[in-house]
């Protein structure tokens, strides 16, 4: 399973080259909603796993080309990202080890928007501030209205928030260090630690609308043609109320 997460994250990636948006030297990457799926089907090795083996194909095939780079900075965020997207989405929660969880996920793209404030002004500030908002409710809600869903969507938050750090404060490291790929268009200097900020509210705010979108209806249709998966969610949730 994690190198089928690996084989379609990598192939699903490619789709980039369709759409070549790159900013702070981070691609749009709406495909976060496959390996998130794995994640929360097959647990945290292989939503981990999975999308560190398929973002090093992804980015030295067709990404940035410097395998470094990736094996510092891109493949130890999406072990972290889909690692603990995994882990939380599927742990029993209860009472308040839940409500925190859900208040973990809501605040990421909270404290996000207060570093927009200070960063950015006019039409910027208010797409970030758009943006968290609707991350914020699709965390929110599914907990008020008490749905199976809440720790899925509040794992994704908490997920893409760490791997977004490290790719931030990682390829300001990195290039303290190392050149940068010229591909990225960051200069051949080291970069200042204010650019970690922008690099980690990008990703954060560029991929989250696709995981917490995309993801649950990903993992209703596998689950609908594996009654397997449907059962073992079943039993979690009646250990989780005990």
């Amino acid at each position: 399973m994690a190198s089928l997460n690996a084989a379609l994250y990598a192939a699903t990636g490619a789709l980039w080259t369709l759409i070549p948006i790159t900013l702070f030297g981070v691609r749009f990457w709406p495909q976060v909603f496959v390996p998130g799926a794995f994640a929360v089907l097959f647990g945290p090795w292989v939503g981990g796993v999975g999308a560190a083996v398929g973002i090093f194909i992804a980015d030295v095939v067709y990404g940035h080309h410097d395998a470094l780079l990736s094996l510092l900075v891109g493949v130890p965020s999406n072990l972290v990202m889909f690692a603990v997207l995994g882990y939380l989405s599927r742990k029993p929660l209860k009472g308040m080890g839940r409500l925190g969880t859900i208040a973990t996920g809501v605040a990421a793209p909270v404290i996000l928007v207060v570093y927009g404030l200070y960063a950015f002004s006019g039409s910027t500030l208010a797409m970030v501030v758009g943006v968290a908002a609707v991350a914020v409710v699709l965390v929110a809600v599914p907990y008020l209205a008490r749905s199976s869903w809440a720790e899925v969507q509040a794992a994704s938050s908490i997920g893409l928030a760490a791997g977004s750090l490290i790719v931030g404060f990682g390829i300001v490291a990195y290039s303290s260090f190392f050149m940068m790929p010229q591909v990225l268009g960051l200069g051949s200097g080291a970069l200042p630690i204010v650019f970690a900020y922008g690099t980690t509210l990008w990703t954060y705010l560029s991929e989250i609308p696709f995981l917490l979108v995309l993801t649950p209806p990903l993992v209703k249709a596998v689950k609908a043609t594996l009654p397997s998966l449907r059962i073992e969610r079943a039993q979690a949730s009646k250990s989780r109320n005990a």
